[in-house]
């Protein structure tokens, strides 16, 4: 048996191969073409097993080499780098730890979705990348207004239909006034390409029952519940709630010594995509959900909003998790004051 480890960068790819037995087989620099890769698989044994580090380019290599009939895992580079700390990191050897960790069943495996998943992945990041893009847009033009001491006028949405007249009859002195235009004009494309990601995400996951059943958790709506929809995935790969809501990054770490117990924060592990939706989710949902509403002026008391609000989009984690789990929507209960 043959073990690939693949260092993939945008240009190349650092490729070693190890036997059965811990001996090197083979050691090159490969350019990222398929027939380099065919090529080399043409030098290896049938069905050698491959693997790579998750990074900004993975899904090219990983994608080629499962067509190719080769059975390859994604490794969490965060992990690896714990187990096979070194002091000399090169791409020679990361390739060659890789390949060794494999070939003892260390790797610390990334679920991967199908490449349809995947897309319908990059759709809606694309889709919530342009929004940020256009907050970011809207906070420079308020800024670029308050430079000059703009009164504005007393409106809900600056940026809506009234608001927009407001912004195109203003004048302001010099070249500031081409500025705003330029702001202005800049905005209108990024509308047009928010509705254009939208339809297109919509439609390209409308036929996922799992959206529906999101959907009818309070906070979530057209865009979260796809998104957590999509980036969950197969929920029977979670063993339970619990397993869930730490992939979401929603658990807070626990350290406990000598009678000691000490909880920490939630820190940046778990899926930063989820963890983004359940908070923004739960901050939405306590206008509607009593029971939340109630969790969380209950923990805000004694420890703060932000732990509050984190505990609470942790108890939607789990009520989306038993949703996904059965199969059904959401039923809200009413409330039992003694």
């Amino acid at each position: 048996m043959h073990y690939i480890g693949l260092d993939h960068h945008r240009k190349f790819t650092q490729v070693a191969v190890i036997d059965s037995e811990d001996a090197v087989v083979l050691e090159m620099r490969m350019p990222n073409t398929l027939e380099a890769v065919q090529h080399l698989l043409s030098r290896l044994e049938p069905s050698p097993l491959a693997v790579v580090e998750a990074g900004p380019s993975w899904g090219w290599i990983y994608d080629t080499f499962q067509k190719l009939g080769v059975h390859i895992v994604l490794a969490n580079p965060l992990q690896v780098r714990l187990i096979a700390e070194t002091r000399c990191k090169t791409d020679r050897r990361d390739a060659l730890t890789l390949a060794r960790l494999l070939r003892v069943g260390w790797i610390p495996k990334v679920h991967v979705g199908d490449s349809m998943t995947r897309l319908q992945k990059q759709l809606w990041r694309e889709r919530i990348w342009l929004v940020r893009m256009q907050t970011r847009l809207k906070n420079r033009i308020r800024r670029h207004l308050d430079h000059y001491h703009v009164t504005l006028p007393d409106l809900s949405d600056l940026f809506g239909q009234a608001g927009r007249a407001f912004l195109a009859a203003l004048k302001l002195p010099g070249p500031a006034h081409q500025m705003l235009q330029t702001q202005l004009a800049l905005l209108e494309t990024y509308k047009e390409a928010v509705r254009d990601a939208q339809a297109l995400a919509q439609a390209a996951t409308a036929h996922r029952p799992e959206v529906a059943y999101l959907k009818s958790l309070p906070g979530f709506g057209e865009t979260f519940a796809p998104v957590a929809a999509l980036e969950i995935g197969d929920v029977s790969r979670f063993p339970d709630a619990a397993h869930l809501a730490a992939y979401c990054g929603l658990v807070p770490s626990v350290s406990s010594s000598g009678g000691m117990t000490y909880r920490g924060d939630t820190g940046p592990a778990g899926n930063h995509w989820l963890k983004w939706v359940f908070i923004e989710a739960a901050w939405s949902a306590l206008r509607t959900m009593p029971s939340l509403r109630l969790r969380f002026d209950r923990i805000k008391q004694r420890r703060g909003s932000k732990i509050a609000i984190v505990a609470c989009a942790r108890h939607l984690c789990e009520i989306a998790y038993s949703l996904l789990k059965q199969r059904r929507c959401f039923e809200e209960r009413s409330l039992v004051y003694a």
